[in-house]
């Protein structure tokens, strides 16, 4: 299902991505930034597709303890995919062939359109729920502690993503097109909360830039 655009991309949240949080951007960078917002904001197709079913029938048993613990208390998972676009792919690469810094400010720009789309329809799902008795936890995704990206693999089989929004999966379980994500978010007839991936069992705990400056990468700004 294609969804609707933001009339702005958090921009706090793209300079944390750029490794410039708390950081006031000069004439020159406020300038870039706009530009390429602009040009996210009018080339991304924003589509989200999703599906519920029972734990039961899906492949968690060895899918590491993090995403056991975010389910917990959970009999049913929310699936889903969204992706900006096979256009914002080409506009990226374009960009890196030929402007290094526009294509840096670009890409963590899509980043957080892609993040803000998935949290717009996050917030639209949880009341329809709530009002058939049902409580979801936040979102987890493949690649996040100790959950393999293989997941990727069944999550986008499971709501048909090909069909649904042009995203497929590589033999690598890598996303395409890039600016894309899948996510499981537990479901229960009591309120659930899940519990988020800490650091320790990340696979990259030991090149992470967010821990390099002291941060993480799910430190809210």
């Amino acid at each position: 299902m294609e969804r609707r655009k933001p009339d702005a991309i958090r921009r706090a949240t793209a300079l944390r991505y750029m490794g410039a949080a708390g950081w006031s951007p000069d004439a020159a960078t406020s300038a870039l930034l706009d530009k390429a917002e602009k040009q996210i904001l009018a080339i991304a197709v924003p589509h989200v597709v999703w599906r519920v079913l029972p734990l039961t029938v899906l492949p968690f048993e060895n899918c590491g303890t993090d995403l056991a613990r975010h389910l917990q208390g959970c009999d049913k998972a929310l699936l889903m995919a969204a992706t900006l676009g096979s256009e914002i792919d080409r506009f990226l690469r374009r960009l890196e062939l030929t402007d290094i810094a526009a294509a840096a400010a670009a890409d963590a720009l899509a980043s957080v359109l892609l993040e803000q789309v998935c949290d717009e329809w996050e917030a639209e799902q949880r009341p329809l729920f709530e009002e058939k008795g049902l409580y979801l936890t936040g979102r987890y995704a493949p690649g996040y502690g100790d959950c393999p990206l293989s997941l990727n693999d069944e999550i986008c089989l499971a709501v048909d993503s090909v069909r649904g929004c042009g995203l497929a999966v590589t033999p690598q379980h890598l996303l395409t097109p890039r600016k894309s994500t899948t996510a499981i978010l537990g479901m229960a007839d009591h309120p659930v909360t899940g519990t988020r991936a800490g650091c320790a069992t990340c696979h990259l705990k030991l090149t992470c830039s967010f821990r390099k400056r002291g941060t993480t990468c799910f430190q809210q700004d």
